[in-house]
């Protein structure tokens, strides 16, 4: 994205901070800032026409979450996606959305959540941005259910990760291999736990469901092009090593 695709920045500069931040923040879940790239002040300020001070506070903030590491005289480096950090953030997701489920059952509006859900088709065949934003609504009126602001912030920031880790895979040419409709009939079997009022079983299908995506996620990356023509060499020790 360039800077003349960026709406303007108006507001003091506290306000101006937070905005570029947002900006970038959605520039680093989306890949338009790819994983591993090295970033500067100056080049955000050229690419998105910002302001030093206001880039300056939201390279801060983005560090402050772990989307990038300052790197001495030399600027950002992107954080990167592994296998071991899609493992790790969908094993976090999967045991805190148990727990939201536990918690918000019988305080969630279902029917409400279906509607979402046929929108979820269209939001699909939209294009990723689409489907991405129906899905987090789901989710996260789930967790908003929940009544625990701790565990609902950390499951917005999980979720962005695993949102950046569909962006990247779509990037890279990885294609899962299994469409919207198994994702929409995967929700309508979350959406018949919490209609069970059973805590237990709406905690088992919403754990259940992020394993999926997680599996759908690697196997989609490991039939990437990126993983498909990356050599496999030996160390001394013996070890493989991409």
């Amino acid at each position: 994205m360039r800077k003349e695709d960026v709406e303007d920045l108006n507001g003091d500069k506290a306000d101006l901070g937070e905005q570029a931040y947002r900006l970038l923040y959605k520039e680093v879940v989306r890949c338009r800032i790819l994983p591993g790239q090295d970033i500067t002040e100056a080049q955000l300020c050229d690419t998105y026409g910002l302001s030093r001070s206001p880039a300056r506070r939201a390279l801060a903030l983005l560090a402050h979450d772990g989307l990038i590491t300052p790197v001495p005289r030399l600027g950002f480096h992107v954080s990167d996606i592994s296998l071991v950090t899609i493992r790790q953030t969908f094993e976090m997701r999967a045991s805190l959305e148990g727990l939201a489920a536990r918690a918000g059952i019988g305080r969630i509006d279902v029917n409400l959540l279906r509607d979402l859900n046929t929108r979820y088709v269209e939001g699909a065949n939209a294009g990723l941005p689409g489907m991405m934003e129906i899905h987090d609504e789901i989710h996260n009126r789930i967790y908003a259910a929940s009544k625990n602001p701790i565990m609902e912030k950390v499951l917005h920031q999980l979720l962005d990760q695993s949102n950046r880790i569909a962006y990247f895979v779509s990037k890279v040419g990885g294609r899962g291999n299994a469409g919207s409709d198994v994702v929409v009939d995967e929700h309508e079997q979350l959406f018949q736990a919490l209609e069970s009022g059973d805590p237990e079983v709406a905690a088992s299908h919403f754990q259940a469901h992020v394993r999926h995506s997680e599996q759908r996620v690697v196997d989609a990356l490991l039939s990437s092009r990126y993983f498909s023509d990356l050599p496999i060499r030996i160390d001394e020790k013996g070890a493989a090593a991409l």
